[in-house]
């Protein structure tokens, strides 16, 4: 009974592998990003300045949850910049990237996301053509993590996304600098691109709204 227990589940296990699909193949796929948010009328003038991406990449890591691209990559900035997951088969063999769309970068993805953070916080984000933006306070972003990832079960696959900032700049609560973190798990039968998307998507969403929260304290 054991036996055929342990067969059922391998053969499931390869029904999610090849449902998994394209899984050798890149995949590139958008995140979304909440409607811009509108300055309120009254509030501190902030400008974000710099967002820079300050995460690690490896060939070869132990771990899924480190981000990796393809060795033929590896030394290309402009891949690593848009670089939000690694494909991974049942073994933990590293296979696809998953990038975002040519012309987004996660730190561009990321400077959107907490504009709206920061609207919704009760300050007013200036763009450069805006009028008092010289005087605006500025604001200065690093992304240590953001990254997507499987882990593999026998019934369900679970996807992580791991996120993490800095911020600092001459408002109250990030004079000495704050750091941000935010996980999301999903849960899937089997995982395609749009589950990779979601994931990113729900990803840098949750962590805008702990930004939010974190500058109304």
């Amino acid at each position: 009974m054991k036996t055929k227990k342990l067969l059922k589940n391998f053969a499931l296990m390869s029904i999610l592998i090849f449902m998994t699909g394209c899984a050798l193949s890149r995949s590139v796929v958008p995140v979304e990003i909440s409607e811009a948010a509108v300055n309120p009328v009254n509030g501190i003038d902030v400008k974000i300045v710099s967002v820079t991406d300050k995460r690690i990449f490896q060939v070869d890591p132990k771990t899924p949850n480190i981000p990796s691209i393809s060795e033929s990559e590896a030394n290309t900035d402009a891949i690593r910049a848009r670089a939000i997951a690694r494909k991974r088969n049942g073994y933990g063999a590293a296979l696809g990237d998953v990038l975002l769309p040519e012309g987004q970068s996660v730190a561009s993805v990321m400077e959107r996301s907490l504009s709206n953070s920061f609207r919704l916080a009760g300050f007013r984000v200036l763009k450069p053509a805006d009028p008092n933006y010289e005087t605006a306070k500025p604001i200065k972003v690093d992304l240590i993590k953001f990254w997507s990832w499987i882990e593999w079960g026998f019934v369900e696959l679970k996807v992580h996304n791991k996120s993490e900032i800095r911020l600092q700049g001459p408002v109250a609560s990030l004079e000495n600098g704050k750091t941000i973190s935010n996980e999301h798990i999903g849960s899937h039968a089997a995982v395609f691109e749009s589950d990779w998307q979601d994931s990113a998507s729900l990803g840098i969403a949750g962590l805008s709204e702990k930004v939010t929260q974190e500058l109304q304290k």
